[in-house]
């Protein structure tokens, strides 16, 4: 909803996201604007300074309602040029200084230029958090459907597929982090594998996107392929519209003559499109819907996996326990609280050595939030850290009075330091992401 808000035009035009730079012109020809239609209206008094209502004074209010009290303190300054101007050529002759109109005048328009500054703030606080649920939905969504087509596939192959998609996954995922960063898309041989393996494919090649520019030299190739054709209908339809095209759609049945099949951009969750599949040869029974959708959603992992970095690959070498998925989110929330967008609990949980602590540990990782993530520090001892988005210090209170109420009704004590638990947290703020860690493993935990 925010973003359908965001991207429509009118709304953009009543209620920009940030003063411009023809913003500082705005302001004050909206208030001389004002003025000569005062000169049309009533000429001798263009700035309605006689009768019950300041007229001139609600295009100053306008301008500190678009764009906040910066601007409207400008548009003011400029009302009262227009004052003296208004002396200079005669008007107003014998009325004095009106101080009180032009004072009251100033502290509505700071008044309502605070109101939108505190309402645009918060607006770009909303649409943060809801573009990093929506980003965590869409993955879920598209894991869900994985998971389905992968048990259906399991169902028709079980007699003569030696491993299942989840095993060609988790192969996959180790041959993408254990390759070379010196390549921007690792792996790619393994990945036209597994293509070829459940999607039938029999000719194609993953070519990389350099900038807003498709690199013509291939990653990894299947088959004896022809150049990239970066002319090509559907090469072009596919990355334009970033979304999967083939030979069977509606759009190019009639005109394509091309040498292409398929053509699948390489997208991950956030919406980055990192490079193309291109596939000149399969069986053309397989270009179903079921085996289209199962060939995108195996290019999403594929992405998702590649989209770990450096950053991510080198705290998974100093912390050999710490999953990259937990890393990958570790940095997205790092890099959104250090815009002041999202903010983010880390939290470590240490229990002693009774069993009785232990339980709470486990039972807090079982509790946790479906968007919270975690991270087994070492499983022997419960050594937990859980990642909490959207969580700021009332949040974390929050958290804390739900855990004291929990322990008190299930256990019968009244904190987790009764139940011998300790626990250090710290909120994201932009540093280093392996100091960040650091500090909280190292924390005297309470």
């Amino acid at each position: 909803m925010l973003g359908k808000l965001r991207d429509n035009r009118f709304v953009r035009f009543l209620a920009p996201p940030g003063p411009g730079v023809l913003a500082w012109l705005e302001a004050p020809m909206v208030v001389l604007a004002a003025t000569a239609i005062g000169f049309l209206v009533r000429a001798g008094d263009p700035l309605f300074l006689t009768g019950g209502i300041r007229w001139s004074l609600v295009a100053a209010m306008l301008v500190a309602l678009r764009y906040g009290s910066l601007l409207g303190s400008l548009a003011m300054l400029t009302l009262l040029a227009v004052w003296f101007g208004c002396k200079s050529v005669g008007l107003y002759p014998g009325l004095e200084f009106p101080e009180l109109t032009f004072l009251g005048g100033y502290i509505i328009v700071l008044i309502t230029g605070e109101f939108a500054d505190m309402w645009r703030t918060r607006l770009r606080r909303a649409e943060s958090e809801a573009g990093y649920a929506l980003e965590r939905l869409r993955n879920l969504t598209q894991r869900h459907v994985l998971l389905r087509l992968s048990h259906d596939r399991l169902e028709e192959n079980l007699l003569t597929k030696p491993y299942t998609v989840r095993d060609a996954l988790l192969r996959l995922r180790t041959v993408v982090m254990d390759g070379s960063r010196e390549q921007s898309l690792p792996g790619g041989e393994e990945l036209l594998n597994m293509l070829a393996e459940y999607c039938q494919l029999q000719r194609g090649a993953v070519y990389q996107l350099a900038g807003e520019h498709l690199e013509t030299t291939p990653v990894a190739v299947l088959g004896d392929n022809q150049p990239l054709d970066l002319s090509d209908g559907l090469l072009r339809y596919a990355l334009d519209n970033r979304t999967l095209a083939h030979v069977q759609m509606g759009e190019s049945t009639d005109r394509y003559d091309g040498n292409y099949w398929v053509c699948a951009p390489v997208i991950n969750s956030s919406g980055e499109l990192v490079g193309v599949v291109v596939v000149e040869r399969m069986p053309f029974l397989s270009i179903t819907h079921e085996n289209l959708q199962l060939m995108g959603l195996l290019l999403n992992f594929y992405a998702d996996i590649v989209q770990h970095g450096p950053e991510v690959e080198a705290l998974c070498r100093e912390w050999p326990s710490l999953a990259p998925v937990f890393g990958r989110e570790l940095v997205a929330l790092n890099r959104l609280a250090a815009a002041g967008k999202v903010d983010t609990a880390m939290v470590m949980f240490v229990p002693n050595e009774t069993d009785k602590a232990r339980q709470i540990v486990e039972a807090l990782n079982r509790t946790r939030r479906t968007m919270d993530g975690y991270w087994w520090v070492d499983w022997e001892r419960y050594h937990l850290v859980l990642l909490m988005p959207m969580t700021g210090v009332h949040g974390f209170e929050s958290f804390q009075r739900r855990v004291d109420d929990w322990l008190r009704t299930d256990y019968d004590v009244g904190s987790l330091a009764q139940a011998s638990v300790a626990f250090s947290y710290r909120f994201l703020d932009g540093r280093p992401v392996g100091e960040q860690i650091r500090d909280v493993l190292e924390a005297p935990h309470a």
